[in-house]
């Protein structure tokens, strides 16, 4: 038996290399959760707007365990998914074939399973079985676990599982939906009880508010004073584009 463990890493081990390269377009897949059978299809959220994280998994595997035992994921789903300020959804699939239901709670010996995957666990959980597993090979998997940040752009990067929720979060600026130009020091903004604060505002060329699908909420070609008023906006997430004599930035900011 070790000896089958060790041909599986040194197969593994060799092919590190061989994931879908960062700036790839993601595979799209539709898949049913194994707790209550619902259907996920991952450009559907795509198409929202928001940012989708793909993690590829084994239901054995000390590392992926480790990894879940972390919470990273379910920090990042309860924190920013569809319970939290809706800019992200999470997935996990298990790549173990012909596992039964026992295997995703805990039950069976340790090549079966590393531990409980369901308990506490926020987002869906697929069992990947039959004409299914054809994600894994969309998706060229050769190690696990690996974990995909999936920007509304549909492209993907592959993110490293020592990153915190936080990290992660903060990785959405990686999207290009997000991409951000040199940073512009010009002028000094933010946001205070429903308004946007704009120290240098008489330097600002454009101003332009977006929600998380993308939709223009607010433009304005030039400012007159120091105060936008955010109160036709929704309680939300929201991203704003100043452009200046000095350049562009965005950021992204709550209205509460």
């Amino acid at each position: 038996m070790k000896n089958v463990f060790l041909i599986i890493a040194l197969f593994l081990s060799s092919n590190l290399f061989a994931q879908l390269p960062d700036g790839s377009t993601a595979p799209d897949f539709t898949l049913d959760d194994i707790v209550d059978s619902n259907t996920y299809n991952m450009y559907s959220y795509l198409d929202q707007g928001k940012t989708c994280f793909v993690e590829i998994f084994a239901a054995h595997c000390p590392g992926c365990w480790g990894y879940f035992q972390t919470n990273t994921l379910k920090d990042l789903y309860n924190n920013y998914g569809p319970n939290g300020t809706e800019e992200v959804m999470v997935f996990a699939l298990e790549y173990d074939e012909y596992n039964f239901y026992d295997a995703f709670i805990g039950i069976g010996p340790a090549w079966v399973t590393a531990g409980n995957w369901l308990d506490g666990t926020p987002y869906p959980i697929f069992q990947v079985e039959g004409g299914d597993r054809t994600v894994f090979q969309d998706y060229n998997v050769t190690f696990y676990p690996v974990v995909y940040i999936v920007c509304p752009d549909r492209s993907l990067k592959r993110v490293s599982t020592s990153l915190s929720a936080q990290q992660l979060y903060d990785g959405l600026s990686d999207c290009s939906w997000l991409s951000i130009e040199e940073p512009v020091n010009a002028s000094i903004f933010y946001v205070h009880d429903r308004k946007l604060i704009v120290e240098g505002y008489d330097e600002v060329q454009s101003l332009q508010i977006t929600n998380m699908q993308g939709q223009v909420v607010k433009q304005l070609e030039s400012l007159q004073e120091e105060t936008v008023s955010l109160e036709e906006l929704d309680a939300g997430v929201y991203l704003f584009q100043l452009a200046s004599t000095s350049g562009i930035e965005v950021k992204r900011f709550v209205v509460e």
